[in-house]
């Protein structure tokens, strides 16, 4: 029997608000990563612009990043910056407020309205609403093939926990190659569930080579075999028929799916190169060379490594009793088949294998992702669709044994155990409380750290709005420990650049992109020196004096004694000139907050429980 139409189909009403959802909270969740802002945000708006800080990644004697992954996003910017120029400038001045951005940058002063495609904070957070959509068509892709292929049922419980889930209030509209294959295996699994198993291949295809982040090939494995299973099921039924030409043959099938994959790899790989030839002015494989780079021993820990309870806190954040529901799917699903076949001789239908399918690149990304010593949060984006589905799986499981067990010792008119609007009513009731968790966890990374975007866009309407851009010298926002929630250069005006002073982290900085960006003539110019093992560059550091602005994070409470206080403060008090506070926004001091307040936003209870550090902007008292 045909699925009922699918509430999930592209225009739907539901679907209408679950974009209009996503696209409204993109700007609300502060960026996590700051792996994002220096080799993504920074390398597009030097694309962009021409300016912005270049990392050892895009060095021509490494090219370990693809400037290939940067162009769609940077064709949506310049459709974006069209945009902004010919819409009346009453609607511009709406825009804000439509993106739920904050006040500061909501500016209506005529400076900033009619700054147009040049309102770079406002077209920043176009950029992340545009991702979010994006990331929503593949999310609602992903449940509509589950609702047609699977369980309607399953597709619901499924939608409740991505739609809540606190990992997707950041990964949704992340600019990073992580986030990224995360909405390209969505596409590929609604392909492959619906039979298109050519657009599958494809999808994959366009993640592994394109996005350069190649370890995600794994994920698209289970895909490929399935492909291919499908060719020689195929086969084998034309056989079964009578038809034995030879292009019939099992053999040939799999030559000729291989054949075809091959030749899409072939050519999608060639203008990948071919577009870092032009960025790099050499013939490299940034693929191979970040592969290569991560093989070798010590590759990526140079950056930290953590224990394995690293991933399970942050798999319990951002999804709670979700997470472990998810990884508890699969097995408990194989329970059942076995259950099935050893009690009733059953081998399982077709939609328990789609639900393998779906589910065994999260088992396969796991037992390779958790090994490692190093590890970030955002290695685990890919899985996260797998996750909610795996959960959908595991409260199906368990909704279904206890429908057995009523029909078993419940009375005759109960033999048939629960209808489906029982069952469809009892996985919201089990999954509504870990919906709730997860907003208020989203909420409280919202009112808890989303001070340095704030900052920063109070800093841009600041210095557009006064003569101080007007300089034709280049004026210098500066920060010390802080240099890792510097949200990008799209929150700087023109001739305004970061600059970095001396602090207690060690390792190696960005420096400004030359006007030959990532080509060698770069390495004639440049005022600084790259290395690949994290090693401190000193050419990095400016002089306080050279500093028009600073950004620190002050503490609520300010030691007296000197080398106790933040270091820009430390600049300051030994500066020649004198500085003044021109912003603050708060920002949670975890140190001296409870951990229930600091993990949830508890609405009532606040007061007296959570202190606030200040994020502190100061100017020049010459620049003011």
């Amino acid at each position: 029997m045909a699925p009922p139409n699918s509430p999930f189909s592209w225009g739907s009403a539901l679907s209408i608000l679950y974009v209009a959802f996503r696209v409204s909270t993109a700007n609300l969740a502060p960026i996590t990563d700051c792996d994002e802002v220096f080799n993504y945000w920074e390398p597009l708006h030097f694309v962009l612009y021409g300016t912005g800080m270049q990392t050892w990644e895009y060095a021509p004697q490494y090219a370990l990043r693809t400037y290939a992954y940067l162009l769609p996003m940077a064709g949506v910017a310049k459709g974006l910056q069209f945009v902004l120029d010919w819409l009346p400038l009453s609607i511009v001045q709406q825009l804000p407020s439509l993106l739920l951005l904050p006040d500061v940058m909501q500016g209506s002063s005529s400076v900033i309205s009619s700054l147009g495609s040049q309102n770079k904070p406002l077209l920043f957070a176009l950029l992340r609403s545009s991702l979010a959509v994006f990331s929503c068509y593949s999310e609602l892709s992903f449940l509509n093939a589950i609702h047609d292929c699977i369980s309607p049922n399953v597709a619901h419980w499924t939608a409740i926990c991505s739609w809540a889930a606190a990992g997707n209030f950041h990964a949704n509209q992340a600019y990073l190659p992580s986030s990224t294959v995360m909405i390209l295996w969505r596409l590929s699994a609604a392909y492959q569930l619906k039979g298109r198993h050519v657009g599958a291949i494809n999808w994959g295809l366009l993640a592994v080579l394109a996005v350069g982040w190649p370890f995600c090939a794994v994920l698209f494995v289970s895909t490929g075999c399935w492909t291919l299973w499908k060719a020689v099921c195929k086969s084998s039924q034309a056989f079964a028929e009578g038809r034995r030409a030879a292009n019939s043959t099992t053999l040939g099938s799999v030559l000729r799916v291989l054949k075809r994959v091959a030749t899409r790899a072939t050519v999608l790989q060639g203008i990948v190169m071919g577009i870092d030839y032009c960025y790099y002015d050499q013939l490299v494989s940034p693929i191979w060379n970040i592969f290569a780079y991560n093989a070798q021993a010590g590759g990526d820990e140079l950056y930290g490594v953590e224990p394995l309870s690293f991933y399970v806190k942050n798999l319990a954040l951002n999804f709670n009793v979700v997470a472990f529901l998810g990884v508890a799917g699969l097995p408990l699903l194989m329970m059942k088949m076995l259950t099935q076949r050893v009690l009733h001789g059953q081998t399982g239908v077709e939609s328990d294998r789609l639900k393998i399918l779906v589910l065994i690149p999260m088992y396969i990304w796991l037992g390779i992702v958790l090994p490692r010593p190093h590890k970030e949060e955002r290695f685990l984006f890919p899985i996260y669709p797998m996750l909610c589905f795996g959960a959908a799986i595991a409260v199906e499981e368990m909704i279904c044994g206890m429908s057995y067990i009523t029909s078993k010792i419940g009375s005759s008119s109960k033999k048939q155990g629960f209808s489906n609007g029982t069952r469809l009513l009892l996985g919201a009731v089990v999954l509504a409380p870990c919906a709730i968790v997860s907003i208020s966890r989203s909420a409280a990374l919202y009112y808890n750290y989303s001070a340095p975007l704030t900052l920063y866009g109070h800093l841009f309407t600041h210095m557009t709005a006064s003569s101080v851009v007007k300089s034709e010298r280049t004026i210098y926002v500066c920060t010390a420990g802080e240099w890792y929630r510097y949200p990008s250069s799209f929150f700087l005006p023109p001739n305004t650049q970061l600059g970095f002073l001396k602090s207690s982290f060690t390792g190696q900085l960005p420096q400004p992109f030359t006007a030959m960006g990532s080509k060698k003539d770069s390495l004639a110019i440049q005022t600084g020196l790259f290395n690949d093992v994290n090693k401190e560059e000193m050419d990095r550091y400016i002089d306080i004096e050279e500093c028009s602005y600073v950004v620190e994070l002050v503490p609520s409470v300010v030691s007296d004694n000197t080398a106790d206080r933040p270091e820009c403060i430390q600049y300051m008090d030994s500066s020649s000139r004198s500085w003044n506070l021109t912003a603050s926004y708060d920002y949670l001091d975890a140190e001296s907050t409870p951990t229930l307040h600091r993990t949830l936003y508890l609405p009532f209870g606040r007061e007296g429980k959570v202190t606030q550090s200040g994020y502190n902007l100061y100017a020049k008292s010459d620049v003011i």
